[in-house]
């Protein structure tokens, strides 16, 4: 549950937020939104796919096998793998958008009751302007904000070239197989028979970078299989586990690469 507001001087010059030390708000977070920036990293650590949303597509890392699971945070709200999306970086930031399409840094307020921590950063200095901090935030969320606008364009692009199928993914579980259901995947075959026009126009934009990266990603479902039967099992302990996902992916880093937009 989240209660997002904008963060204006009339409600927020006197009050302090509490920066988040884990990922438990992100505990029950099934797939997490993905910039077209980020994917370069993001690739290397979590499964990505398209999902569609009020009739667009967009980009997204595949966290869990069903609603209300995220399999890459612990008991502890510890984060598991190297790469953390942007999007749950910010937190409890986000943008909001206000009048004229201008963005507004937002806050969620149920971020303060997640802690027994005393709120301790201030939202204004004493000129009454934003922090410095705050300040940083704002940027790096419009940063990210604009490579999401971007990476729509692209989704919307390799959607009217015909190349998005439904993604029939499938995970042993135990002794189950769980189907996640409403993910799309760039099919290959229909990607190797465009022409060559589509294939330029595919790279001039970057679109044929999301669409490896995308492919490329595939990989780790594999790792997503792992993650939720170390979760399930009784005879593996949770250090065992975090250690050994981690391991994997020692080397990345949570940087963002907007040079090619």
């Amino acid at each position: 549950m989240v209660n997002i507001v904008p963060i204006t001087k009339s409600e927020f010059l006197d009050r302090k937020w509490l920066a988040s030390d884990n990922y438990e708000f992100a505990a029950k977070y099934a797939t997490a939104t993905l910039a077209v920036g980020e994917l370069s990293q993001a690739m290397r650590s979590l499964p990505i796919g398209f999902v569609k949303y009020d009739g667009y597509y967009t980009l997204v890392s595949i966290l869990g096998l069903k609603q209300g699971e995220n399999l890459f945070v612990n008991k502890e709200g510890n984060w598991i793998t190297a790469y953390k999306p942007a999007v749950l970086r910010s937190y409890p930031f986000s943008l909001l958008s206000g009048e004229k399409d201008q963005m507004l840094l937002a806050f969620d307020e149920d971020s303060l009751s997640k802690s027994n921590a005393t709120p301790n950063n201030s939202f204004y200095g004493e000129t009454g302007e934003i922090t410095d901090e705050l300040s940083t935030i704002m940027s790096f969320l419009t940063e990210v904000h604009d490579s999401y606008n971007k990476t729509v364009q692209l989704c919307e692009m390799i959607n009217n070239f015909g190349l998005l199928d439904k993604w029939n993914i499938s995970i042993r579980r135990g002794e189950k197989e769980i189907n996640i259901e409403g993910i799309y995947k760039v099919n290959e075959e229909k990607l190797q028979s465009l022409d060559a026009s589509k294939l330029k126009d595919l790279q001039r934009v970057s679109a044929l970078g999301l669409i490896y990266g995308h492919i490329f990603s595939g990989a780790n479902l594999g790792l997503l299989e792992r993650l939720a039967n170390f979760r399930d099992s009784a005879y593996i302990s949770e250090k065992d586990n975090i250690e050994s996902v981690e391991q994997m992916f020692m080397d990345a880093d949570d940087s963002l690469d907007f040079s090619k937009l």
